[in-house]
């Protein structure tokens, strides 16, 4: 009698729910997996739009590859590495390559929560791991409005079937498993051999499993929209930031982003942020500009969850739930990594060879 084969139900079009789509049919490409997303978008917090405003092609943040990410790196195939990271200390108004002295902005970068505050072993992880000390994994890509285009839209070829717009409303249980899929357009029965994938942010999987109350921090993206692209000190296509209102600067063509960590916002209208933040943009740059280029904010309240202890002690040690069939991913699952792309592809790995297994 022929095998019949499994069909995977993937719950969240986020790196992590694709990643999963990916690793599931590289391992068995027989297998039949189907995607739901409640947004209108794949890609969840990653994804590229077509700004009106500004009429250009944005991310939704800038996000950065390192060479030591070697899944994000494969996966994403970046065609150009950027190998000199430089800094500009703004309270000393100097510009140096000496990255070793500038960990706490590095450690804050890549756990989204101040470097005094992230976990011990989150940090270990990025030191021994993610950002050895190397020349060649200390190579740094960011996105350049590119986001689907380069990793969305490839890792999306995977799945069988893709569905936008699919919320899911409940999880109905018989006999200690999954029984069906009620979304708000559609309901999916879920036969005894097939598995499903929950791979949603912390907040979202709360509302179908008792998982643990977490903290969030937040992140905001300023894009400029200039008339020719910024010159920054040294020719350099990016700079981390000390002691300034903003962490990073990105210049690609002729938009220059900015991102704030751990941002908090401290009550400022994010107008306001944003032509402050040109202003010592100016004081790098060594000009006074007339006026301030059209610009878009985009604040991320609950970019990640706080990478502090007490909130990675609460992170799941591995992908199973109570339920046999039933099975989770996303980069906050993954106890002592930073939450980063990195991350939530680990995280769909994992996923994925656990519902493999026979349980």
């Amino acid at each position: 009698m022929k095998k019949k084969n499994i069909t995977y139900h993937i719950i969240g079009a986020g790196i992590a729910g694709l990643s999963c789509a990916y690793f599931l049919k590289k391992k068995n490409p027989t297998c039949k997996t189907i995607v739901y997303e409640a947004a209108s978008h794949l890609g969840g917090r990653c994804y590229s739009f077509d700004d009106k405003e500004l009429q250009t092609r944005l991310d939704n943040a800038t996000h950065v590859i390192l060479g030591g990410n070697k899944y994000a790196a494969k996966l994403f195939a970046p065609h150009k590495w950027h190998n000199d990271c430089y800094f500009w200390n703004v309270s000393k108004d100097t510009v140096g390559a000496d990255y070793k002295k500038f960990r706490a902005e590095i450690f804050k970068a890549m756990c989204n929560t101040e470097a005094g505050k992230a976990a011990k072993k989150i940090k270990h992880k990025i030191f021994w791991k993610l950002f050895p000390w190397g020349a060649k994994q200390r190579r740094i890509y960011f996105s350049q409005n590119d986001l689907s285009q380069r990793l969305i839209n490839p890792l999306a070829a995977y799945a069988d079937e893709l569905y936008t717009n699919c919320k899911l409303l409940k999880l109905e249980t018989q006999f200690g498993q999954i029984a069906q899929l009620n979304f708000n357009n559609r309901e999916v029965e879920v036969h005894a051999e097939d598995k499903i994938i929950l791979a949603l942010d912390a907040a979202n999987t709360s509302r179908f499993l008792e998982t643990p109350q977490f903290d969030f921090n937040g992140i905001i993206n300023i894009f400029y929209h200039t008339s020719q692209p910024l010159s920054l000190p040294k020719k350099a296509a990016f700079l981390g930031v000390a002691n300034g209102l903003f962490d990073w600067i990105f210049v690609h063509n002729n938009i220059t982003a900015v991102t704030i960590s751990d941002a908090k916002n401290n009550n400022e209208k994010l107008e306001d942020l944003a032509r402050s933040i040109w202003k010592q943009l100016d004081t790098l740059r060594n000009v006074n500009s007339a006026f301030v280029p059209p610009f878009r904010v985009i604040h991320h309240k609950h970019a990640t969850i706080r990478q502090d202890e007490e909130n990675n002690a609460k992170r799941p040690q591995s992908a199973q739930t109570p339920y046999p069939n039933l099975f989770i991913a996303g980069d906050w699952t993954m106890k002592d990594y930073p939450c980063s792309i990195e991350a939530a592809i680990l995280s769909g790995k994992r996923a994925a060879q656990t519902a493999l297994k026979k349980r």
